[in-house]
């Protein structure tokens, strides 16, 4: 009996649904490669800064090289285009550091649209994308950008208006500093050599430059990036080794059922979000992304949720799924108007209805968070008129994997 209670309450959906895990979070961490010299490898991402300078500035474009850690910062106003970043880009990193190999961003729109994508693959350069509201997959900009608004907050006016103005102040102090990782600063790794400071130059004795000429100057530079993708290993390691202490691997497999953390969709109106279910679901798995440990997969989202349908392990439940008890009924209850909400469109057919009409196309609904058993047909007709976007959404789907439908039996849409 006590191990019946236990399976029925483990497999109920209702508790599924609505309980979060205390568990620790699907997903080992899994960081990016070590680059193998400067240039190769960097980071991009957008910071907003809260308040519009005198200069019409209102947010910064933080780009970092994942091996030497150097960072340039570029002032951008609130509604700057694709075409104004791809410029800026060019300006103040390709014309001095070249064109990189690899590009991790964010989804922001500047970064998927068509003329960057094109454009960075004429140069060659991959990009790579983190999953949607998953900030950790491009972890070291958005440590950046802490660390730009940290010193920002030492050098700023009271008024906040000259901040665009600091950025140059801002990036020689960080590029200056040793950094923990490399044990080396950003700016004598990057540029081969190291800068001379202020002040440096009161004491010639101090003073021991490498000509960048003698082969004694290659073999140490040779010596030094070994050095520093040694203790680049050894940080990534430990870093690696601490977070996988509070992490679980996960092995959803294609057709597995999840949940989806609600938090990964927009919120609805007029209605309380620490009230509403935890999370979303079920849907099935459709693809694995990012080897057997995940962390990423690419989940069968309703089209009328418009979300990017790749999450992260962490966003994810597994669905508990028990034939112990086949009559159970469904205990979620319908919206608050008393009619059941269209999850989506699975299926369709046309069936003749009798006499000599012409045979009509039809739709097997599935309802939200109802059983598939409790699916249902209607005729495009009755759709059109309670559910005309779903329809729609299942039709601009379908473009390309089949016959379209043909507005025309209708009038159009």
């Amino acid at each position: 009996m006590k191990a019946d209670c236990i399976e029925y309450v483990r497999s109920c959906k209702v508790c599924q649904r609505n309980k979060t895990t205390t568990r620790a979070p699907l997903g080992l961490l899994r960081p990016l490669p070590i680059p193998d010299q400067p240039g190769d490898l960097i980071s991009i991402d957008f910071m907003d800064a809260g308040v519009k300078s005198r200069h019409g500035q209102s947010q910064v474009m933080v780009v970092v090289d994942r091996f030497s850690k150097y960072a340039v910062f570029v002032p951008l106003p609130a509604e700057a285009r694709t075409d104004l970043v791809i410029r800026k880009f060019f300006d103040f990193w390709v014309s001095e550091n070249g064109v990189p190999l690899s590009i991790v961003s964010d989804r922001d729109s500047r970064f998927t649209s068509q003329n960057w994508q094109e454009l960075m693959g004429v140069y060659g350069s991959k990009l790579l994308m983190s999953s949607g509201r998953h900030p950790e997959t491009n972890g070291q900009t958005e440590q950046m950008n802490k660390i730009l608004q940290q010193v920002l907050r030492m050098y700023i006016r009271p008024d906040q208006i000259n901040w665009d103005e600091m950025l140059p102040k801002v990036a020689s102090a960080y590029n200056n500093s040793v950094h923990l990782s490399t044990c080396r600063t950003p700016n004598e790794l990057h540029k081969s050599f190291r800068p001379r400071r202020p002040f440096e130059g009161l004491n010639r004795e101090q003073i021991h430059r490498r000509p960048p000429s003698t082969r004694e100057f290659a073999i140490q530079h040779e010596k030094e990036l070994a050095t520093v993708v040694k203790n680049l290993r050894k940080a990534q390691h430990r870093m690696i080794e601490q977070a996988n202490k509070h992490r679980r691997p996960s092995q959803f497999q294609v057709g597995d059922l999840v949940w989806v953390k609600a938090k990964e969709f927009a919120p609805e109106e007029n209605i309380s979000q620490k009230l509403l279910p935890a999370y979303r679901g079920q849907w099935p798995v459709l693809e694995v992304e990012g080897g057997e440990d995940g962390p990423f997969y690419s989940i069968e989202i309703p089209a009328r949720l418009h979300t990017y349908p790749v999450f992260h392990a962490s966003k994810l439940l597994p669905c508990i799924i028990s034939q112990q008890f086949p009559s159970r009924r469904s205990m979620i209850p319908p919206d608050m108007d008393g009619r059941y909400d269209i999850d989506g469109i699975v299926d369709e057919d046309v069936f003749r209805t009798g006499g000599r009409g012409r045979p009509q196309k039809q739709y097997k609904v599935r309802f939200a968070y109802q059983e598939p058993e409790d699916d249902r047909w209607f005729t495009i007709t009755e759709l059109l008129e309670t559910a005309p976007d779903i329809v729609r959404a299942y039709e601009r789907d379908k473009k390309g994997k089949g016959p379209a439908l043909d507005w025309n039996i209708l009038g159009g849409p």
